[in-house]
């Protein structure tokens, strides 16, 4: 995969690009605090047969920081004006985490934009819907996760900084992807890992259940971040979305 300097919505912006351009494109949206570097297993698995591009929303990862933060609508902004100016022919949106926040507002505010959603460990469970609970969570899930992407996750959180990440957690929790998710009409996989604590088994069904179109995928052994893990189970539910 290669790295490209853009703007998208009047944010600069950093992509990771790979794959053959006349392909079926996926995008990938990573979470709260994170950057592409997670997901890169999964964008070189994809890659393989399509055209696949992981952007560092803006004010994460390598792309330059707003003097705002934004919020979850303007995060989608970026996203589908990423898709619309790099002439991306209905890709199918994957997100992770507070990612699959972004790509359901892109989805439900762009009908028509993609062709499908992929959905791993989303949040925000109704039931833990708070910073506390959210940051016990996360601690439990490290228990789940191979070591490699617990540093990668520790290193990107740094790298945010605990201002932007503290700023933003409150984005993340207001947004009710429960409800905006009834507005997707596009079909939704809802993914969690077998051992994910953020995104218990019984949400991902209900979240399923409330999107028009929505099925959910569990994979076997995995974690919060079960696509770093097992890229080639979760790329080939990635790919059958749309079938």
């Amino acid at each position: 995969m290669r790295a490209l300097q853009t703007s998208a919505a009047g944010h600069g912006l950093v992509v990771q690009e790979g794959g053959d351009p006349s392909a079926p494109a996926f995008v990938l949206v990573h979470g709260i605090g994170m950057s592409h570097r997670y997901l890169r297993p999964l964008a070189e698995h994809l890659e393989r047969a399509n055209h696949v591009l992981v952007p560092d929303l803006p004010g994460f990862g390598s792309s330059p920081r707003p003097a705002e933060v934004l919020g979850i609508a303007e995060h989608a902004a970026v996203v589908a004006a990423l898709v619309t100016d790099r002439g991306l022919d209905k890709p199918v949106l994957i997100g992770q985490s507070m990612g699959c926040q972004v790509v359901v507002e892109v989805l439900a505010a762009n009908p028509g934009l993609a062709s499908a959603a992929v959905l791993i460990g989303p949040v925000v469970d109704p039931e833990a819907r708070s910073a506390t609970r959210q940051a016990l969570r996360l601690l439990r899930d490290g228990r789940h996760e191979p070591a490699r992407v617990n540093a990668i996750v520790s290193a990107d959180y740094l790298r945010t900084g605990p201002r932007r990440y503290g700023a933003t957690v409150p984005h993340m929790l207001g947004y009710r992807i429960e409800d905006r998710i009834r507005d997707v009409g596009e079909p939704v996989l809802v993914v969690r890992g077998e051992h994910d604590p953020i995104a218990p088994a019984r949400w991902v069904r209900d979240l399923a259940q409330a999107a028009p179109r929505g099925t959910s995928a569990e994979v076997p052994g995995g974690g919060h971040n079960a696509m770093y893990a097992s890229p080639e189970l979760v790329g080939d539910l990635c790919r059958a979305v749309t079938c």
